[in-house]
């Protein structure tokens, strides 16, 4: 047996899910929202601390302190070596291994490293000629679209030029052959021994793996007819469906979700607005691969193709894919344009970073579909519209989404909820042979209660949990002011309103209740804090508060029977396992250390505030604008985005980042 390709080892992890592989060894449950957890198989233990993560395809110990891939678990549960672990997941997967001794695996390993090689020495050359007097056009065509140099370095976009055979002639003088060249689909063969180049004319745009690798080029045209764009065929590096376009940035930014978008352009428009967490597929529908490529990195996935008939299929049939391939699918319906590039250009950036926070699910945005093409469509009647919704809703599976979103759908055509719920279950009944439809719809009915009961909202998020957490750990950090100092402010060009707003006591003040979530969480601070600012305040003391806080709370919620109260259990778990975290990473051995991490978080915490105020206040004003009050409205926009300039200053002095 021979050294098994570094091919053919990425096949077999990419064949065998590492949940699907560990599941026949340890039972797993989901404990949180990222890993799943189960008793570990490599030591005794009472209390499960055996984390697997889909998102990542690695697992980890807490106890033992083992971890890796599906090939490491292999080797550890079995005791193999490294070679026998991956011939045992081939074998479970049915993936044929490719071997140094086989001759005709030998020949495609040289011919990929040279085409490699020759897709490496292209993107130089684009890049080159973009940045040269040859590239005067196409840097006019990108900062058209608003795209400048730092932008088009980060993500590697070129030229091709005016010539049929300039990228020819330029790598064979870097010895790169004939044959390397075609097996990247860089060239055409014309005749017997003439080439010319398969992109000319176009903004280049690389296509790239998670190690930075170049694979293949998509070409914009920028002059000329022909097609719009042109991707790279299949070659020795590059298969379609298997890849995607920003993939090697998004990796980069450590986001819990990214973004599904159509094109080139969509993923660039998103990176203007400063998320880089985009991806798009290549001139294809989403494939299960690239799903599978997204899982190893995040769990959730915002999906923003284009506003028209073939884009909300595709978002649709996106969704279907990423489901299926274990992922949480979220959509974003743009409102007034076509596509993100397309709504950058009309509305800027920050209405932009506001639209992208309103994701809805699967039934919401058919429903949100249905009303913009109502809306659209002065021949559709509302009793049409009434039709369609209600067909809709009688597809949804879950039943307190259909009390809500027959809610929604009684409100805004002010008709009776119970009259809607009624006819949605009755619809549900035609569908489903064997039930009678009246009691259907009754039972369904009486069901509703009970299900919004269970129904408890989020009152609080990590961020203000860790800063309780340490604030019990370590009472003296309720003096902990932000350092901002006048100097690091002055590094900036900014306005007079937002230089102003950053050197103001408000903004260094110590941790206050206004720093928290209005209503249940922000009552806990209070009193977490004047405990803090005596000196008692402990984790127990803290644990002590939440149950005296929200005992009240659910107590009101019955008596009012409003049958939504936050679950006190959901928040000591939280506290609990962010001081075991916390404890566990040893991040704070010393008082001065603690006191700049918490001084961190506090700045975090503040920073997210003002982006939630500047969100509220771009809604404000949004619908000012459309009730025709402009000169408000602007006034309110002029607010939020000072906001929004205020937390990227701070964001930029935290980090160290003091540019003019």
């Amino acid at each position: 047996m021979g050294l098994i390709s570094q091919h053919s080892i990425d096949a077999v992890i990419e064949a065998n899910d590492i949940v699907d592989v560990v599941s026949s060894y340890v039972r797993l449950e989901k404990k949180s929202a990222l890993n799943l957890f189960g008793l570990c198989p490599f030591h005794e233990e009472k209390t499960a601390s055996f984390s697997v993560s889909p998102g990542k395809q690695i697992f980890y110990c807490f106890g033992c302190q083992k971890g890796g891939n599906v090939i490491k678990f292999i080797q550890e549960i079995e005791g193999l070596s490294y070679p026998e672990a991956i011939r045992v997941l081939a074998d479970r997967a049915g993936v044929i291994l490719e071997e140094s001794e086989d001759s005709q695996w030998k020949e495609r390993f040289d011919r990929q490293n040279l085409a490699y090689e020759a897709m490496r020495e292209a993107a130089r050359f684009f890049y080159s000629l973009l940045e040269g007097p040859t590239g005067a056009q196409a840097r006019d065509y990108l900062a058209k679209r608003g795209i400048g140099r730092p932008l088009y370095r980060k993500y590697g976009i070129g030229f091709s030029p005016w010539g049929r055979s300039d990228l020819y002639r330029a790598l064979r003088e870097k010895n790169i052959s004939d044959q390397a060249m075609l097996d990247g689909g860089l060239i055409r063969k014309s005749g017997v021994s003439d080439y010319y180049d398969f992109f000319h004319q176009r903004v280049m745009f690389p296509i790239m793996d998670t190690s930075g690798r170049v694979l293949a080029f998509g070409g914009r045209a920028i002059a000329g007819d022909g097609p719009k764009y042109i991707n790279s065929p299949e070659t020795y590096v590059y298969q379609k469906g298997k890849h995607l376009f920003g993939i090697s940035q998004a990796v980069r930014t450590a986001s819990k979700h990214w973004f599904l978008v159509e094109g080139y352009m969509d993923v660039l428009a998103l990176a203007k607005a400063g998320l880089e967490n985009a991806t798009a597929p290549l001139g294809t529908a989403l494939t299960a691969n690239q799903a599978q490529a997204i899982r190893r990195y995040v769990n959730t996935v915002y999906i923003l193709m284009d506003n028209d008939r073939a884009g909300r299929e595709a978002s649709l049939r996106s969704g279907e894919i990423l489901q299926n391939a274990g992922l949480s699918a979220r959509y974003i319906l743009l409102d007034g344009a076509k596509d993100p590039d397309d709504y950058l250009s009309r509305y800027g950036k920050e209405r932009l970073a506001e639209v992208l926070q309103e994701t809805l699910d699967r039934t919401g945005y058919r429903l949100a579909v249905l009303k913009q093409d109502y809306q659209a469509d002065h021949a559709m009647t509302e009793s049409e519209y009434r039709d369609q919704a209600l067909d809709l809703l009688a597809e949804e599976p879950d039943s307190t989404g259909r009390e809500i979103y027959g809610g929604q759908i009684a409100r805004e055509l002010q008709i009776s909820h119970r009259a809607v719920c009624e006819e949605i279950e009755r619809r549900r009944g035609m569908r489903t042979a064997g039930r009678k439809a009246q009691d259907t719809a009754g039972d369904r009915l009486r069901k509703f209660p009970a299900k919004m009961k269970k129904l408890r909202p989020s009152f609080y998020s990590d961020d203000e949990v860790t800063l309780l957490m340490m604030l019990a750990n370590n009472n003296k950090a309720v003096h902990v002011r932000l350092g901002i100092d006048d100097e690091s402010i002055k590094a900036y060009t900014i306005n007079k309103e937002v230089r102003t707003f950053l050197s103001s006591d408000s903004v260094r003040t110590p941790l206050g209740p206004h720093d928290f979530t209005a209503g249940p969480m922000r009552q806990i601070a209070s009193q977490a804090i004047e405990d803090a600012r005596e000196g008692r305040l402990t984790l127990a003391g803290l644990h002590s508060i939440v149950d005296s806080i929200l005992a009240t709370e659910i107590e009101v919620n019955e008596k009012q029977s409003r049958g939504l109260a936050p679950d006190p259990d959901r928040i000591h778990t939280v506290i609990q396992q962010q001081y075991q975290e916390m404890s566990g990473s040893q991040l704070v051995p010393e008082p001065e250390r603690e006191a700049v991490i918490f001084e961190q978080k506090l700045s975090q915490r503040r920073l997210s505030g003002w982006r939630r105020e500047a969100s509220q206040l771009n809604q404000k004003a949004r619908k000012l604008e459309l009730e025709g009050s402009e000169e408000e409205a602007g006034y309110y926009y002029a607010k939020a985005a000072d906001l929004v300039t205020a937390a990227d200053i701070l964001r930029m002095i935290l980090q160290g980042d003091n540019r003019s």
